[in-house]
């Protein structure tokens, strides 16, 4: 593979080869944030409900479907856990290695718009509200 040298071993055993320094450094784009959900459909409510995402359907039911938005080149994807790939399901709503923010204008106003739509934070300071997701991921609001 031109431009890649030497394979490497990290403490988890896992090989890959190492970029060579040559040939320049490797560019690349943000390009979204994929989420799996045993209940994609309830999940896309929540951030439809909740964040106010205007979420659209890809695909048809029966289908492999999935839910996104995209705005200026970055996606919000939810797709079915069980689908999607075999590492993804069962889904692990204990992990906590993926944090989501939204900035908000109001915590007292995104206080009240929880209350409308019958949902309790699990954490709130001045500055952020943490709510909890249809699969247990925690999701801040906040103002900064």
């Amino acid at each position: 593979m031109s431009g890649w040298t030497d394979t490497v071993v990290c403490s988890n055993d896992v090989h890959f080869a190492c970029p060579d320094q040559t040939a320049g450094p490797m560019k690349s784009t943000f390009r979204g944030v994929f989420l799996t959900s045993e209940d994609p459909a309830c999940t896309a409510r929540f951030y439809q409900d909740i964040a106010g995402l205007e979420l659209e359907v890809v695909g048809r039911e029966g289908a492999y479907q999935y839910w996104k938005i995209d705005r200026d080149g970055v996606q919000l994807a939810l797709h079915d856990a069980k689908a999607f790939s075999p590492y993804t399901f069962p889904v692990w709503a204990e992990s906590n290695v993926t944090h989501m923010y939204f900035k908000i204008h109001s915590i007292a106003g995104f206080l009240a718009h929880l209350t409308a739509h019958g949902v309790e934070p699990c954490d709130c300071d001045d500055v952020v509200v943490t709510v909890q997701d249809p699969d247990g991921r925690k999701v801040m609001f906040g103002t900064a």
